[in-house]
């Protein structure tokens, strides 16, 4: 028996009046933020799978429609529909998208993979050697590079002239790869001031 899948060109459709646009939602504001796009009228897509849990303390199994890719949505329309979705005080910042139409191709790639219930994994591009940046929560805004890589860091933020650091835990999923700053020229020859490494 085939799997009913619905037509990712009508889910996700080519030729919208606007720009596609990528919004990075404060933490677990993605399933709001996209409700909240739809009331206005703007077109919004937010990629969910199946996520199914087991409590450790009754051992029962739960199940949840989470995100795919956790803390974005995508949508499209113009430079005053992106100010319209900055004042759901859902969305921390808005990514411009370069290329429209790979887009388009990517987002119904992902489409298919969800909607025939097909076993994936999300991948992070961030390798070991990146320079990276958590992007929400308590700790939003700490860089440094990553020397090991697994679902969970260990973050050392190191004060050099006391040969010292203090160390914190931080979930992988909310780092993102991002340029070293312009303060940091060797990176290469100097140590950084925060380095990432896995539990």
């Amino acid at each position: 028996m085939s799997i009913p899948t619905i037509d990712p060109s009508l889910v996700i459709p080519e030729n919208l009046a606007g720009q596609w646009w990528v919004a990075h939602t404060r933490a677990r504001h993605e399933k709001a933020l996209a409700d909240d796009l739809g009331r206005m009228g703007i077109f919004a897509y937010l990629p969910l799978c199946e996520r199914v849990t087991r409590s450790p303390r009754t051992r029962r199994l739960s199940k949840a429609m989470v995100p795919v890719f956790t803390s974005y949505v995508f949508f499209n329309g113009s430079e005053e529909d992106r100010y319209k979705a900055m004042t759901t005080n859902h969305v921390a910042t808005t990514l411009a998208v370069p290329n429209q139409r790979e887009l388009v191709a990517e987002l119904r790639h992902i489409h298919r993979v969800v909607a025939v219930g097909a076993g994936f994994e999300q991948a992070q591009t961030v390798k070991v050697g990146d320079w990276v940046r958590v992007t929400v929560g308590p700790l939003e805004g700490v860089e440094g590079v990553v020397t090991h890589w697994k679902a969970k860091l260990r973050m050392e933020l190191n004060v050099h002239i006391l040969g010292q650091s203090v160390s914190v835990e931080v979930d992988a999923a909310l780092v993102e790869k991002s340029a070293p700053p312009t303060y940091y020229p060797a990176l290469a020859q100097s140590p950084p001031s925060l380095v990432v490494r896995s539990l």
